[in-house]
């Protein structure tokens, strides 16, 4: 049973990876695609809306179809792969430059769509496997998806200064496809178990105290992502109008995002001991106050890098958190589809919610910096409201 979990935890953790390296892909190629191509801003920051609602939109669809079927290996690597094929066209635009805008939709629509299975497939898996302890290797997990978001944007920032914009992208694209096959192959053993509470019933429904209670936490987290999200797609450009090296930008990304590595372990921890409540109101804390910190403080590159990594060490912890406290809250047939919602609408749609937000505003001719306050300001009223999480039962 132990070597049965421990294979569930490497691939799912390989699978994690692979999908979070993707989510910092776009961000990067923004600067790319503004620079050497001409693309406005405001046109690729639609294009990130438009991707990150479909990914958002799709997964409460597969969450509830994974609930329903015992496909979760497929699914899981089917994702993995599209996110492969995604990136694989947004490599296209450096060649095919009069189509360039088209081919970067379209690779951005299936890199998004692909990015819609990990999260509630994969905390689902988890949560079946370690049960109780489920906490603690959902932060093992995101940990390695955090080593993705980390060092995925300087891999192929490396990638492209040695072999070129489409060569480098292509190799990644090409590993992706395989390791998804790989992932597919090594985790097709694990069913679920059709007896048990596992598979949801056809004319089973979720209690209204919990609908009531998802609708709540829904909320807070949207708002929550509308900040996170929002920065974490246009930080690439604002480091490169501060400093003015797109070398620079993913170096920053790798440094920044080093904090989550170290934060969905501690958070997951947490989550297992202290309730998935506390650790999200202690992790939106600590976010707000460091990012004020690094908003204000632009002494140096190191410097600011070093302050976004706690921003990033207390920010990227939703995996752990919030699907450690869904599992926490919502019957097992209902956990995946419960993740879905509150990834895939919670996160994704309100993280595209953010982006459109920033992406409006530089329409209108603001700054990024003051569009980074304005998300600020929301991520503060997210916070103000998480006691109501507190009150489970009683709305």
């Amino acid at each position: 049973m132990e070597s049965i979990r421990f294979r569930v935890l490497a691939l799912t953790s390989l699978a994690h990876f692979l999908n979070d390296g993707t989510a910092l892909v776009y961000s990067l190629l923004i600067v790319y695609y503004h620079e050497i191509l001409s693309i406005s801003l405001v046109i690729l920051g639609a294009i990130s809306i438009v991707y990150t609602l479909l990914s958002g939109v799709v997964s409460p669809f597969i969450g509830d179809f994974a609930d329903k079927h015992d496909l979760d290996a497929p699914l899981l690597s089917l994702g993995i792969a599209l996110e492969g094929i995604g990136i694989g066209l947004l490599a296209l635009p450096f060649v095919f430059t009069s189509l360039s805008l088209p081919l970067v939709v379209l690779g951005a629509v299936i890199l998004g769509f692909g990015q819609a299975f990990y999260h509630p497939i994969g905390g689902e898996m988890l949560a079946r496997a370690f049960g109780n302890n489920a906490g603690r290797h959902m932060g093992i997990n995101g940990a390695m998806g955090s080593v993705g978001r980390a060092v995925t944007p300087s891999i192929i920032t490396l990638l492209i200064l040695a072999l070129g914009d489409s060569l480098g992208l292509g190799i990644v694209s090409i590993y992706m496809i395989i390791a998804s096959l790989i992932i597919y192959y090594s985790l097709r053993f694990f069913k679920k178990d059709i007896s048990s509470t596992a598979i949801r019933k056809k004319n089973e429904k979720l209690d209204s105290s919990l609908k009531k209670f998802l609708i709540v936490l829904l909320i807070i987290v949207f708002m929550r992502n509308m900040f996170i999200t929002g920065v974490t797609t246009f930080i690439g450009q604002y480091v490169f109008d501060i400093f003015n090296s797109k070398a620079l930008v993913g170096l920053f990304l790798t440094i920044g995002f080093l904090g989550s590595i170290l934060g969905q372990p501690f958070f997951g921890y947490l989550t297992e001991k202290k309730g998935g409540a506390f650790s999200f109101i202690l992790s939106s804390l600590i976010t707000i106050i460091f990012f004020v910190a690094f908003m204000l403080i632009k002494v140096n590159f190191l410097l600011s890098g070093i302050i976004f990594t706690v921003v990033t060490f207390a920010a990227f912890t939703a995996f752990p958190v919030l699907m450690g406290y869904v599992a926490q809250t919502f019957p097992k047939s209902f956990v995946t589809v419960a993740n879905s919602y509150v990834w895939g609408i919670g996160v994704v749609v309100g993280g595209s919610a953010g982006t459109a937000m920033v992406t409006a505003l530089l329409g209108l001719g603001y700054s990024l910096a003051l569009s980074f306050w304005i998300l600020t300001a929301l991520a503060v009223v997210s916070l103000a409201l998480t006691p109501l999480l507190l009150r489970r039962g009683k709305y």
